[in-house]
């Protein structure tokens, strides 16, 4: 019924755009919100925004123009959702996270660079960048670095703020509706941070965080360590699901209400979302380091040591499996079709059917940890140890290469313009256009 009003309500007005903007929560007073948010106009914000549209309302109505806030919000929502930002697709729409979703797919509504792209900056940590970066709905690209930093970099290359944590960031970041970034570190702490940098919480896992955490539609974290951690908005933890080991595999989140994730003794685990109940557990046969999908009809998609590709049904039976010879360490990601592209430790990209059946395969000259990224037209974006970063078309032609000069293991993002953002071996974080 609200959703309906409002969307009436931007019709009559034409002032908020194509599509409607995800709300924070409502609020009657400050004691209502977490941490340093404040009720502005009914809704939970954080202050640094409310001033800086503020700031924004001021300069634009000193030029001689009245611009309304809840129209620029939903201009510049509807720029980024035509653009195509990296947002979550499935469960929680606009929210940030790996593989550009809950359920993984690796898809994305823009399209990246047709032709071999130059950098248009590289910002520079002092050590090897392993974790995806996460780009902002204002365009700031969130990362973390083997030097124990996490970065803000704005879109021209510049920093904005610097993390310091205990630990390595192997952790991809996510960022909420609202633009609280979360992101773990082997430290075996998460962190929540402000758009501007500040600490909001942090909280002791108990083990090194490899995984990249995954967010509900409710406002749920969701993130492997000694098990899978379910953390509320504020910090604290509402179920712990132990495991027998620890975990580098980052859980998907199922339609049906459920995490897949992965574990080092050849498990997969379905674990409910509401009370950390395990629902079931499929062998796959060998360590699932990699990343969980799942596919547009269910399918729960992992790769394992031995080489294999696997596809479970949602209510954990194998469907398929595809021998592809050599480990699998990335998470698979689906395209539109259904087709699922995932690269190997021989540096092989491989496109596999819906039914497990190869579709093509694309040599590369070193290990392929990366993950894969997917535009808008169906290309596919990855990276190598043998120092590149490839564009294959969905036929699975080379578009192009381009030489980063050091092992990538970065899986890559993209800009509301198409920027392709990934990082790399020799602590570069770079913008290809």
């Amino acid at each position: 019924m609200v959703r309906t009003l409002l969307v009436l309500a931007c019709a009559v007005l034409a002032a908020c755009g194509a599509a409607e903007r995800r709300a924070p929560a409502p609020c009657m007073a400050d004691t209502a919100c977490h941490a340093d948010r404040i009720c502005h106009e009914g809704r939970c914000r954080f202050l640094e925004d409310v001033e800086r549209e503020r700031a924004e309302g001021e300069a634009t109505r000193a030029a001689g123009g009245v611009a309304d806030a809840a129209s620029r919000d939903a201009a510049a929502h509807d720029a980024s959702a035509d653009a195509g930002t990296d947002t979550a697709r499935a469960r929680g729409p606009h929210a940030v996270m790996f593989m550009g979703d809950a359920q993984h797919t690796g898809q994305s509504a823009v399209v990246g660079p047709a032709a071999t792209p130059s950098a248009a900056w590289v910002f520079r940590t002092k050590a090897r960048i392993f974790a995806s970066p996460a780009v902002g709905a204002d365009g700031t690209v969130y990362v973390g670095s083997h030097d124990q930093s996490f970065v803000a970099v704005a879109p021209d290359g510049t920093l904005k703020w610097r993390y310091s944590a205990g630990g390595k960031f192997y952790s991809s970041a996510a960022v909420a509706v609202d633009g609280t970034i979360y992101v773990g570190a082997d430290d075996k702490r998460v962190v929540a941070l402000t758009p501007g940098g500040g600490v909001l919480w942090t909280r002791d896992l108990g083990d090194r965080i490899d995984a990249s955490p995954v967010l509900d539609a409710d406002g749920t974290i969701y993130v492997a360590a000694n098990g899978v951690h379910a953390l509320t908005s504020d910090g604290a933890e509402r179920w712990h699901a132990p495991s027998a080991g620890h975990l580098r595999s980052t859980p998907a989140i199922h339609p049906k209400g459920f995490l897949a994730v992965g574990t080092p003794d050849g498990q997969v685990l379905a674990v409910r979302t509401d009370n950390g109940g395990v629902l079931w557990r499929a062998n796959v046969g060998a360590n699932v380091d990699g990343g969980v999908a799942v596919s547009p009809r269910g399918d729960i998609l992992v790769g394992t040591d031995a080489g294999d590709l696997v596809a479970l049904a949602p209510d954990g039976a194998e469907r398929w499996r595809a021998a592809l010879g050599s480990n699998l360490r990335g998470t698979p990601a689906v395209a539109a079709d259904g087709t699922i592209i995932v690269g190997a430790y021989d540096g092989n990209v491989h496109a596999i059917g819906t039914d497990g059946t190869p579709k093509w395969v694309v040599a590369t000259s070193g290990r392929v940890r990366s993950s894969a990224r997917i535009d808008k037209n169906g290309n596919i974006y990855i990276g190598s140890q043998d120092d590149f970063v490839y564009s294959i078309s969905p036929r699975g032609e080379v578009r192009w290469r381009f030489n980063i000069g050091r092992d990538v293991d970065s899986t890559p993002s993209f800009g509301a313009d198409g920027t392709l953002y990934i990082g790399a071996d020799d602590g570069g974080l770079y913008a290809l256009r």
